[in-house]
Protein backbone atom coordinates (compact mmCIF):
# COMPACT_ATOMS: atom_id res chain seq x y z
CA UNK A 1 0.00 0.00 0.00
CA UNK A 2 1.41 3.37 -1.20
CA UNK A 3 -0.77 6.49 0.18
CA UNK A 4 0.45 9.90 -0.63
CA UNK A 5 -0.95 12.39 1.94
CA UNK A 6 -1.23 15.80 -0.25
CA UNK A 7 -2.05 18.73 1.28
CA UNK A 8 -2.01 22.46 1.20
CA UNK A 9 0.83 25.05 2.39
CA UNK A 10 -0.11 26.00 5.22
CA UNK A 11 0.04 30.12 5.78
CA UNK A 12 2.79 30.54 8.67
CA UNK A 13 0.74 32.26 11.93
CA UNK A 14 -3.09 31.58 10.63
CA UNK A 15 -3.84 29.23 13.29
CA UNK A 16 -6.96 27.49 11.04
CA UNK A 17 -4.13 27.16 8.59
CA UNK A 18 -1.16 25.18 10.39
CA UNK A 19 -3.43 23.18 11.96
CA UNK A 20 -3.11 21.10 8.61
CA UNK A 21 0.17 20.14 10.24
CA UNK A 22 -1.50 18.81 13.29
CA UNK A 23 -3.32 16.58 10.52
CA UNK A 24 -0.59 15.50 8.95
CA UNK A 25 1.03 14.65 11.67
CA UNK A 26 -1.89 12.41 12.97
CA UNK A 27 -2.04 10.85 9.58
CA UNK A 28 1.19 9.80 9.17
CA UNK A 29 1.79 8.34 12.80
CA UNK A 30 -1.26 5.66 12.06
CA UNK A 31 -0.31 5.10 8.40
CA UNK A 32 3.44 4.57 10.03
CA UNK A 33 1.44 1.76 12.63
CA UNK A 34 -0.27 0.06 9.66
CA UNK A 35 2.66 -0.31 8.34
CA UNK A 36 2.36 1.59 4.84
CA UNK A 37 4.49 3.22 2.40
CA UNK A 38 3.39 7.07 2.86
CA UNK A 39 4.64 10.39 1.04
CA UNK A 40 3.71 13.73 1.25
CA UNK A 41 2.65 16.27 -1.35
CA UNK A 42 2.44 20.22 -0.42
CA UNK A 43 1.06 21.82 -2.88
CA UNK A 44 2.05 25.79 -2.95
CA UNK A 45 -0.51 28.34 -4.00
CA UNK A 46 0.21 28.43 -7.79
CA UNK A 47 -1.77 26.59 -10.70
CA UNK A 48 1.74 25.55 -11.39
CA UNK A 49 2.43 23.96 -8.50
CA UNK A 50 -1.15 21.74 -9.32
CA UNK A 51 -0.31 20.75 -12.49
CA UNK A 52 3.24 19.75 -10.89
CA UNK A 53 1.28 17.82 -8.29
CA UNK A 54 -0.39 15.46 -11.01
CA UNK A 55 3.68 14.57 -12.98
CA UNK A 56 4.50 13.67 -9.05
CA UNK A 57 1.75 11.60 -8.38
CA UNK A 58 2.01 9.71 -11.56
CA UNK A 59 5.58 8.91 -10.89
CA UNK A 60 5.05 7.92 -7.46
CA UNK A 61 1.91 6.02 -8.48
CA UNK A 62 0.16 6.13 -5.03
CA UNK A 63 -2.60 2.96 -4.02
CA UNK A 64 -4.47 5.77 -2.82
CA UNK A 65 -4.40 9.89 -2.02
CA UNK A 66 -5.11 10.69 1.52
CA UNK A 67 -6.80 14.04 0.59
CA UNK A 68 -5.98 16.99 3.56
CA UNK A 69 -5.78 19.71 1.14
CA UNK A 70 -8.05 22.86 2.37
CA UNK A 71 -8.09 25.84 0.36
CA UNK A 72 -5.57 27.62 -2.32
CA UNK A 73 -4.04 30.43 -0.36
CA UNK A 74 -6.58 31.60 2.04
CA UNK A 75 -8.88 31.51 -0.96
CA UNK A 76 -11.39 28.35 0.18
CA UNK A 77 -13.51 28.59 -2.59
CA UNK A 78 -10.58 26.25 -4.29
CA UNK A 79 -11.15 23.32 -1.54
CA UNK A 80 -12.50 20.86 -4.14
CA UNK A 81 -10.54 21.66 -7.12
CA UNK A 82 -7.41 19.04 -6.14
CA UNK A 83 -10.25 16.10 -5.71
CA UNK A 84 -11.37 17.03 -9.10
CA UNK A 85 -7.55 16.58 -10.59
CA UNK A 86 -7.31 13.47 -8.96
CA UNK A 87 -10.44 12.15 -10.59
CA UNK A 88 -9.17 13.07 -14.09
CA UNK A 89 -5.72 11.80 -13.12
CA UNK A 90 -7.88 8.19 -12.22
CA UNK A 91 -6.38 8.39 -8.47
CA UNK A 92 -8.28 7.33 -5.86
CA UNK A 93 -8.92 9.70 -2.77
CA UNK A 94 -9.74 9.73 0.48
CA UNK A 95 -13.24 12.02 1.94
CA UNK A 96 -15.31 12.88 0.74
CA UNK A 97 -16.03 13.08 -3.14
CA UNK A 98 -15.71 16.49 -5.05
CA UNK A 99 -19.21 16.88 -6.18
CA UNK A 100 -19.97 16.79 -2.32
CA UNK A 101 -16.60 19.09 -1.33
CA UNK A 102 -18.03 21.23 -3.98
CA UNK A 103 -21.83 21.19 -2.78
CA UNK A 104 -20.96 21.68 0.86
CA UNK A 105 -17.44 24.45 0.74
CA UNK A 106 -20.50 26.89 -0.50
CA UNK A 107 -22.83 27.56 2.92
CA UNK A 108 -25.65 29.13 0.83
CA UNK A 109 -25.61 26.16 -1.92
CA UNK A 110 -25.57 23.60 1.16
CA UNK A 111 -28.40 25.20 2.57
CA UNK A 112 -29.92 24.83 -0.73
CA UNK A 113 -30.14 21.38 -0.93
CA UNK A 114 -31.04 20.80 2.90
CA UNK A 115 -33.93 22.65 1.98
CA UNK A 116 -34.79 20.56 -1.31
CA UNK A 117 -34.39 17.70 0.56
CA UNK A 118 -36.66 18.64 3.56
CA UNK A 119 -34.44 18.52 6.14
CA UNK A 120 -34.58 21.01 8.81
CA UNK A 121 -32.49 24.22 8.55
CA UNK A 122 -32.74 27.56 9.78
CA UNK A 123 -34.30 30.21 7.44
CA UNK A 124 -31.80 32.50 5.00
CA UNK A 125 -30.81 34.86 2.24
CA UNK A 126 -27.57 36.32 1.15
CA UNK A 127 -26.23 39.38 0.35
CA UNK A 128 -24.00 39.50 -2.67
CA UNK A 129 -23.81 43.63 -3.20
CA UNK A 130 -27.27 44.31 -2.78
CA UNK A 131 -30.18 43.44 -0.52
CA UNK A 132 -33.22 44.32 -0.19
CA UNK A 133 -35.80 41.89 1.25
CA UNK A 134 -34.69 40.74 4.58
CA UNK A 135 -35.14 36.39 4.51
CA UNK A 136 -36.52 36.36 8.15
CA UNK A 137 -37.11 38.27 11.22
CA UNK A 138 -34.32 38.82 13.77
CA UNK A 139 -31.66 38.08 15.16
CA UNK A 140 -29.54 37.16 12.44
CA UNK A 141 -26.22 35.49 11.86
CA UNK A 142 -23.95 36.61 9.28
CA UNK A 143 -21.03 34.37 7.71
CA UNK A 144 -19.34 34.38 5.19
CA UNK A 145 -20.59 31.58 2.79
CA UNK A 146 -17.25 29.65 1.10
CA UNK A 147 -15.03 29.87 4.75
CA UNK A 148 -14.61 27.22 6.99
CA UNK A 149 -13.10 26.42 10.53
CA UNK A 150 -15.44 30.00 11.62
CA UNK A 151 -12.99 31.84 9.75
CA UNK A 152 -14.93 35.66 9.31
CA UNK A 153 -17.18 34.58 12.61
CA UNK A 154 -16.88 36.78 15.83
CA UNK A 155 -19.47 38.19 18.48
CA UNK A 156 -20.68 41.34 16.19
CA UNK A 157 -21.82 38.21 13.43
CA UNK A 158 -25.07 38.11 15.04
CA UNK A 159 -27.04 40.85 15.00
CA UNK A 160 -30.06 42.09 16.80
CA UNK A 161 -30.84 45.39 14.84
CA UNK A 162 -31.81 45.68 11.17
CA UNK A 163 -30.07 49.20 10.51
CA UNK A 164 -26.95 47.31 11.93
CA UNK A 165 -27.25 44.36 9.46
CA UNK A 166 -27.45 46.37 6.42
CA UNK A 167 -24.44 48.47 7.53
CA UNK A 168 -22.91 45.68 8.56
CA UNK A 169 -23.25 43.84 5.08
CA UNK A 170 -21.19 45.72 2.52
CA UNK A 171 -18.12 45.99 4.88
CA UNK A 172 -18.43 42.34 5.50
CA UNK A 173 -18.87 41.53 1.83
CA UNK A 174 -15.72 43.84 0.77
CA UNK A 175 -13.51 42.65 3.47
CA UNK A 176 -14.17 38.68 2.76
CA UNK A 177 -13.16 39.51 -1.34
CA UNK A 178 -17.06 39.68 -2.53
CA UNK A 179 -17.88 36.34 -1.29
CA UNK A 180 -21.38 36.24 -0.67
CA UNK A 181 -22.66 36.86 2.40
CA UNK A 182 -24.63 34.07 4.34
CA UNK A 183 -27.87 35.90 6.10
CA UNK A 184 -28.92 33.25 8.27
CA UNK A 185 -31.69 33.09 11.27
CA UNK A 186 -29.89 32.71 14.31
CA UNK A 187 -30.66 29.79 16.59
CA UNK A 188 -29.91 30.72 20.10
CA UNK A 189 -29.53 27.17 21.59
CA UNK A 190 -27.54 24.58 21.90
CA UNK A 191 -24.92 23.65 19.32
CA UNK A 192 -24.32 19.81 18.72
CA UNK A 193 -21.91 17.47 16.35
CA UNK A 194 -23.23 14.36 14.55
CA UNK A 195 -19.79 12.52 13.27
CA UNK A 196 -19.67 9.48 10.62
CA UNK A 197 -17.31 7.65 9.49
CA UNK A 198 -18.21 4.78 6.52
CA UNK A 199 -16.73 1.52 8.23
CA UNK A 200 -15.12 -1.37 6.20
CA UNK A 201 -18.34 -3.51 5.31
CA UNK A 202 -19.44 -0.01 3.50
CA UNK A 203 -21.81 0.94 5.75
CA UNK A 204 -21.92 4.09 7.50
CA UNK A 205 -21.94 4.63 11.53
CA UNK A 206 -22.51 7.52 13.69
CA UNK A 207 -20.30 7.78 16.18
CA UNK A 208 -20.70 9.49 19.96
CA UNK A 209 -22.85 12.64 19.24
CA UNK A 210 -21.12 15.54 21.31
CA UNK A 211 -22.53 19.04 22.15
CA UNK A 212 -20.20 22.34 22.69
CA UNK A 213 -20.79 23.34 25.89
CA UNK A 214 -20.61 27.45 26.71
CA UNK A 215 -19.10 27.33 30.72
CA UNK A 216 -19.64 30.31 32.47
CA UNK A 217 -21.08 32.80 29.35
CA UNK A 218 -22.76 35.94 30.17
CA UNK A 219 -25.70 35.98 29.79
CA UNK A 220 -25.29 38.86 26.56
CA UNK A 221 -22.52 37.04 24.97
CA UNK A 222 -23.78 34.70 21.80
CA UNK A 223 -23.37 31.22 22.18
CA UNK A 224 -21.24 30.46 19.01
CA UNK A 225 -18.03 28.25 18.45
CA UNK A 226 -16.58 31.82 16.85
CA UNK A 227 -12.99 31.86 15.46
CA UNK A 228 -11.60 32.62 18.87
CA UNK A 229 -13.67 29.32 20.03
CA UNK A 230 -11.53 27.17 17.62
CA UNK A 231 -8.37 28.47 17.28
CA UNK A 232 -7.05 31.54 19.78
CA UNK A 233 -5.56 29.74 23.09
CA UNK A 234 -5.79 31.65 26.20
CA UNK A 235 -9.11 33.49 25.37
CA UNK A 236 -12.08 33.30 27.22
CA UNK A 237 -13.82 31.56 24.22
CA UNK A 238 -10.94 28.83 23.59
CA UNK A 239 -11.18 28.34 27.37
CA UNK A 240 -14.66 27.76 28.12
CA UNK A 241 -15.95 26.24 25.15
CA UNK A 242 -15.52 22.47 26.13
CA UNK A 243 -17.48 19.18 24.78
CA UNK A 244 -19.74 16.70 26.09
CA UNK A 245 -20.79 13.38 24.82
CA UNK A 246 -24.03 12.37 24.61
CA UNK A 247 -25.88 15.41 25.35
CA UNK A 248 -28.71 15.46 28.01
CA UNK A 249 -32.20 15.88 26.61
CA UNK A 250 -30.85 16.18 23.17
CA UNK A 251 -33.06 13.70 20.55
CA UNK A 252 -30.11 11.00 20.29
CA UNK A 253 -31.75 8.73 17.48
CA UNK A 254 -33.25 11.51 15.78
CA UNK A 255 -29.91 13.70 15.24
CA UNK A 256 -28.55 10.60 14.03
CA UNK A 257 -31.75 10.00 11.43
CA UNK A 258 -31.05 13.31 10.33
CA UNK A 259 -26.92 13.14 9.71
CA UNK A 260 -27.54 9.44 7.88
CA UNK A 261 -29.92 11.27 5.54
CA UNK A 262 -27.25 14.23 5.24
CA UNK A 263 -24.46 11.79 4.10
CA UNK A 264 -27.21 10.29 1.43
CA UNK A 265 -28.42 13.51 -0.17
CA UNK A 266 -25.22 15.22 -0.14
CA UNK A 267 -23.23 11.87 -1.36
CA UNK A 268 -20.73 11.63 1.31
CA UNK A 269 -17.76 9.33 1.53
CA UNK A 270 -15.31 8.05 4.19
CA UNK A 271 -15.75 10.12 6.99
CA UNK A 272 -18.08 13.54 7.91
CA UNK A 273 -19.55 15.91 10.61
CA UNK A 274 -22.86 17.71 10.55
CA UNK A 275 -23.41 20.26 13.12
CA UNK A 276 -26.41 21.13 14.29
CA UNK A 277 -28.34 23.35 16.73
CA UNK A 278 -31.49 22.48 19.24
CA UNK A 279 -33.54 25.90 19.61
CA UNK A 280 -35.23 26.42 23.52
CA UNK A 281 -38.40 24.53 22.39
CA UNK A 282 -35.84 21.46 21.46
CA UNK A 283 -36.34 21.48 17.62
CA UNK A 284 -33.54 20.91 15.64
CA UNK A 285 -31.39 22.71 13.03
CA UNK A 286 -29.10 21.78 10.83
CA UNK A 287 -26.08 24.70 10.24
CA UNK A 288 -24.00 23.30 8.12
CA UNK A 289 -22.01 19.97 6.33
CA UNK A 290 -18.89 19.04 7.03
CA UNK A 291 -17.47 16.63 4.41
CA UNK A 292 -14.18 16.69 5.34
CA UNK A 293 -13.96 18.07 9.19
CA UNK A 294 -10.20 18.14 10.81
CA UNK A 295 -8.75 15.29 12.07
CA UNK A 296 -6.11 16.30 13.96
CA UNK A 297 -5.22 14.33 17.21
CA UNK A 298 -7.34 16.37 19.75
CA UNK A 299 -10.06 17.30 17.17
CA UNK A 300 -13.69 16.74 18.27
CA UNK A 301 -14.29 14.29 15.29
CA UNK A 302 -10.73 12.14 16.44
CA UNK A 303 -12.21 12.43 20.41
CA UNK A 304 -15.30 10.75 19.20
CA UNK A 305 -13.51 8.43 17.08
CA UNK A 306 -11.88 7.64 21.07
CA UNK A 307 -15.66 7.57 22.69
CA UNK A 308 -16.43 5.31 20.39
CA UNK A 309 -13.75 2.98 20.04
CA UNK A 310 -11.00 3.19 17.93
CA UNK A 311 -8.07 3.92 17.61
CA UNK A 312 -6.57 6.39 15.22
CA UNK A 313 -4.69 3.62 13.25
CA UNK A 314 -8.12 2.08 12.95
CA UNK A 315 -9.76 5.35 11.55
CA UNK A 316 -7.21 6.07 8.94
CA UNK A 317 -7.61 2.46 7.79
CA UNK A 318 -11.13 2.97 7.24
CA UNK A 319 -10.63 6.46 5.49
CA UNK A 320 -7.98 4.71 3.32
CA UNK A 321 -10.18 1.72 2.58
CA UNK A 322 -13.46 3.42 1.44
CA UNK A 323 -12.04 4.63 -2.09
CA UNK A 324 -10.58 2.04 -2.68
CA UNK A 325 -14.01 -0.06 -2.16
CA UNK A 326 -15.65 2.79 -4.55
CA UNK A 327 -12.77 2.48 -6.71
CA UNK A 328 -11.13 -1.28 -7.41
Amino acid sequence: MKVAIVFNEPIPGKADSVDVLDQIAMVSDAIRELGYDFRPFPVANSLTSCATLLQELKRYAPTVIFNLFEAMGEDARFHPVLPSLYEIGGFPYTGAPFPALFTTTDKILAKTVLKCAGLPTPRWGQYDGAFEALPCAGPWIVKPSWEDGSVGIDDDCVIYDEAKLRAVLPEMYLRHNRQPILVEEYIDGREINIPMLELEDGGVKVFPISEIVFDDWPADKPRIVNYAAKWAEDTFEYENTNRAFYPEGAPLPYLEELALRCWHVFRLRGYARVDARMDRDGNIHIIEINANPCIADGSGFMRSMAEGGLEAKDVVRMMILAPLRKNP
